[in-house]
């Protein structure tokens, strides 16, 4: 009853300019590059498979619509999941002539459809390459993935195409499907609140993220550093960065600057020379000694170097005689 007091309400007014983004997905190999080439108009065949991520804008009716092709590899699905919240719709593109791989294909749907940001919103199912021999029928596909099951479960709408991106009668039918999930979007009025919701949400849940790892960076490389200081004081060794030497002067100066600041040094050498000629000597007499020395087996007093005296004779001749002839005892 709500749905289709939505739809009575949108038609009631004006159509209007809406953006729409969906996503394209399915496993490699599937066709999900050739189906947004059929969507665009452009030749299907000769495409190379998606590696990552790209994007379509193209306009249908009064939607600006915005695919996001994304690649099936397995180790690219769990990227998948960054852009369910500004997904409106999903494409699943199901191979439907590789039936050795239909298990793995209801393994990733279930996935898809399970994830909160894609529960609830619609799924259009094109099952692709109809035009090989051995590919399985609408009821054979819905069988093998459970389909029922699945949509009942994740309360999504859906609907299955058969189809072939290369081949014309299947681009006919895969507008069909598209115009059949714009359609599906543009009634249900809680997809866009729902949407700017999720966006909201998850920008705030990158950025707490992004947060999350500029911390553990920082707390590593402290720990890093703090492992080599410790290091460093066991080999004592010092971790201590050498300082560079700052340039306190200008290299390149003016030549005039260079030539003034020559002749004023030369002017104050000059000056100082001159303060050192006018000084006043320094007249005080000085101590003059003579020199003293001493002799071998000498206990006595220092005596003053100077001539030796002359030995004076005694005055009498006794006093002669008693020196040089009387031999004392």
């Amino acid at each position: 009853m709500e749905n289709c007091w939505n739809f009575i309400r949108h038609c009631g007014r004006p159509e209007r300019s809406r953006k729409v983004t969906l996503a394209i997905l399915g496993l490699d190999n599937a066709g999900k590059t050739a189906t947004v080439r059929s969507i665009q108009g452009e030749n299907p065949e000769d495409v190379s498979p998606t590696v990552g991520f790209s994007a379509v804008d193209l306009k249908r009716g009064h939607y600006d619509v915005s695919i996001f092709d994304l690649g099936g590899g397995e180790r690219i699905r769990d990227i998948w999941k960054h852009y369910f919240s500004e997904t409106h719709g999903v494409i699943f593109v199901v191979d439907s002539s590789d039936v050795q791989r239909m298990e793995e294909t209801k393994d990733t749907l279930s996935k898809v459809l399970r994830h909160p940001r894609i529960t609830g919103k619609p799924v259009l199912l094109l099952a692709n390459k109809q035009d090989r021999d051995g590919a399985l029928h609408e009821a054979d596909i819905i069988d093998r993935l459970s389909l029922e099951k699945l949509v009942l479960q994740s309360k999504c709408r859906c609907k299955i195409v058969p189809c072939s991106a290369v081949k014309a009668s299947g681009k006919k039918a895969i507008q069909n499907g598209l115009k059949w999930l714009l359609k599906t979007v543009a009634m249900d009025s809680d997809i866009s609140e729902r949407v700017q919701n999720d966006t909201a949400e998850q920008k705030e849940q990158e950025e707490k993220d992004r947060r999350e790892r500029s911390e553990r960076v920082r707390q590593a490389r402290e720990e890093r550093e703090r492992r080599e200081r410790e290091e460093a004081e066991q080999e004592g060794k010092t971790s201590e960065p050498e300082k560079e030497e700052s340039i306190t002067a200008n290299p390149f100066q003016p030549i005039g600057d260079i030539i003034s600041e020559m002749v004023m040094k030369k002017t104050e050498s000059k000056d100082s020379a001159e303060k050192t000629a006018q000084a006043p000597a320094d007249h005080s007499p000085k101590r003059k000694g003579k020199l003293c020395f001493w002799r071998k087996n000498k206990v006595g007093p220092l005596i003053p170097a100077g001539p030796a005296k002359a030995r004076r004779g005694p005055k009498t001749w006794f006093g002669w005689f008693r020196c040089n002839v009387v031999t004392p005892l």
